[in-house]
C-alpha cells in the first residue's frame, strides 16, 4: 500500500494561456493477506471488541474522508486538479503479512491515457480544452524492507513518460511536448505493532521535489514533478470475512499535502506571452482511499503456488492548486472507480521467504466529477477512460 505522488486516473486541467490565480498522484512491503490464523488467544471478549473498534475506525475514517467531499463535506470551494496520480498509493495487495520480514524489491508499471475532457461531472467537447491529449507511462523501481513486526521502510523511486498534445496557437498549432525524466521519489516508514498478525498500520514520509518541473510546453501542473515537498500519512486494515481465511477484506487511505513550494519560469512562456515570467505553483492537497475483498483461497493453479483475485473500490478527492501558475477554475476533483485485480504467485524457496510475484489490475472509473471554468478560451478536465497497474515483486 506504500505508493508514490504519481498516479490516479490522471487529470489534466487546462493549461497555462490563463489569468493568474491572484487575478481570478501501501505500502509495499510484504505479501498479499496472510495465510496464518492466529490460535493463541486473548480473552475472546477483549480480543474480539479491540479488533472490531480498529475495523470499525478504520474503515470509518475511510469513508468520511473519501467520500465526503462528494457529498460536500470539504472546507473549500469544489474546484479541481490536474493529474492526481495518487490515486495508485492504495489498492492492491501489498499489506504486510504476520510472516513476512526481511526485505522486498519490486518494479511497476502504471499507465494512463486522458483523452475526455469533463466539465463537472459530464463529457464536454474537445474543442473547449486547448489541451488535447495527457498519456503518460510510469516505470518505478524501489525497495522495502522489514526491520521487526512493528516497523517497516520503503523507498521508490520513479521515472516517466509524458506525452502532452496542446493547442499552441499561433506559435505551432496542436503540438505534442514529450519529456522522459525522473520522478518524485517517496520515502515512507509503516508501524505495525497494534497487532501481532500486523492487519493494522499506519504510514508515514515524505515526498521528494526529485521530478522534473520546467519541462518546455508543459504548464505546471502537467509537468512530470510538482516542485513540492509533500507530507504523506496514512493507514490499513485487513481482516477475515470467512472462518476458513478464503474470503478476507481490506481497507486503506492516504493523505497528500504539500507544505514546500518552488517557483520557476513559466515552461509555456515561449508560446503563451509569458517568457520569462516567475511563475509560483501550490499543488492541492489529496486523499485517496480504497476498499476490497479479496479470495485467498486458490493454491497449486496452471503451475503457481497460488493465485488470489480481488475486487475494489477506489475514491479520491482532490483540492484545487493555488499561485500565479496555477489554474484554480479548473483543478479540483471527485472520482470513484472499481478495480478488479489479481495476484500471482510462485513460491522460489519456502524457508527462506524468497517469494516471486505478479500483481496486475485496471481502474475504471463510474463517478467524476471536475470542477471547470472558462479560463482565457480553455476549461475543462481530461480523464482516462480506464489507468493500469503492474507490480512484479521479489521478497527476500
Amino acid at each position: 500500500m506504500f505508493k508514490p505522488d504519481l498516479a490516479s486516473i490522471f487529470i489534466v486541467r487546462p493549461r497555462a494561456r490563463r489569468h493568474p490565480a491572484a487575478a481570478g498522484r501501501t505500502n509495499h512491503n510484504g505479501d498479499n493477506m496472510s495465510t496464518i490464523i492466529e490460535t493463541k488467544q486473548a480473552p475472546a471478549c477483549g480480543r474480539l471488541s479491540g479488533r472490531t473498534v480498529t475495523a470499525f475506525i478504520t474503515c470509518l475514517i475511510t469513508i468520511i474522508l473519501s467520500f465526503g467531499p462528494l457529498v460536500g463535506f470539504t472546507t473549500t470551494a469544489a474546484r479541481a486538479c490536474a493529474c492526481g496520480c495518487s490515486v495508485f498509493d492504495v489498492g492492491g495487495l501489498d499489506l504486510p503479512q504476520e510472516q513476512e520480514h526481511g526485505g522486498r524489491v519490486f518494479f511497476e508499471f502504471w499507465s494512463a491515457d486522458q483523452t475526455q475532457n469533463y466539465v463537472g461531472s459530464s463529457r464536454a467537447p474537445a474543442s473547449i480544452n486547448l489541451d488535447k491529449r495527457l498519456n503518460t507511462q510510469w516505470y518505478n523501481v524501489g525497495f522495502s524492507y522489514n526491520f521487526n513486526r512493528d516497523w517497516g521502510v520503503m523507498v521508490r523511486i520513479p521515472t516517466a513518460n509524458r506525452a502532452l498534445t496542446t493547442d499552441t496557437g499561433a506559435f505551432a498549432g496542436i503540438t505534442t511536448f514529450n519529456p522522459k525524466d525522473l520522478a518524485d521519489i517517496e520515502i515512507m516508514g509503516m508501524y505495525t505493532g497494534f497487532f501481532k498478525d500486523m492487519s493494522t498500520g499506519i504510514i508515514f514520509g515524505v515526498k521528494l521535489p526529485t521530478g522534473t518541473f520546467t519541462a518546455p510546453g508543459l504548464d505546471r501542473d502537467n509537468q512530470i514533478g510538482t516542485g513540492s515537498t509533500d507530507l504523506l500519512l496514512g493507514a490499513f486494515h485487513r481482516g477475515l470475512l470467512s472462518g476458513d481465511n478464503a474470503w478476507q477484506y481490506f481497507s486503506q487511505i492516504m493523505w497528500r499535502q504539500p507544505f514546500l513550494y518552488q517557483s520557476a519560469a513559466d515552461p509555456q512562456g515561449f508560446f503563451d506571452g509569458n517568457p520569462g515570467v516567475v511563475q509560483s505553483y501550490l499543488p492541492g492537497a489529496q486523499i485517496d482511499a480504497a476498499a476490497g475483498i479479496v479470495y485467498n483461497n486458490l493454491y497449486h493453479v496452471l503451475g503457481l503456488d497460488k493465485i488470489t483475485p480481488l475486487g475494489q473500490v477506489i475514491v479520491s478527492h482532490r483540492d484545487h492548486d493555488t499561485g500565479t501558475g496555477a489554474d484554480p477554475f479548473n483543478s479540483d476533483f471527485d472520482r470513484v472507480m472499481l478495480s478488479p485485480g489479481v495476484e500471482f504467485t510462485k513460491v522460489v524457496d519456502e524457508a527462506n521467504n524468497r517469494v516471486v510475484k505478479l500483481y496486475a489490475d485496471v481502474e475504471v472509473p463510474i463517478y467524476y466529477r471536475a470542477n471547470a471554468a472558462n479560463n482565457n478560451g480553455t476549461e475543462g478536465q481530461l480523464l482516462a477512460p480506464y489507468q493500469i497497474k503492474v507490480v512484479a515483486s521479489y521478497n527476500f
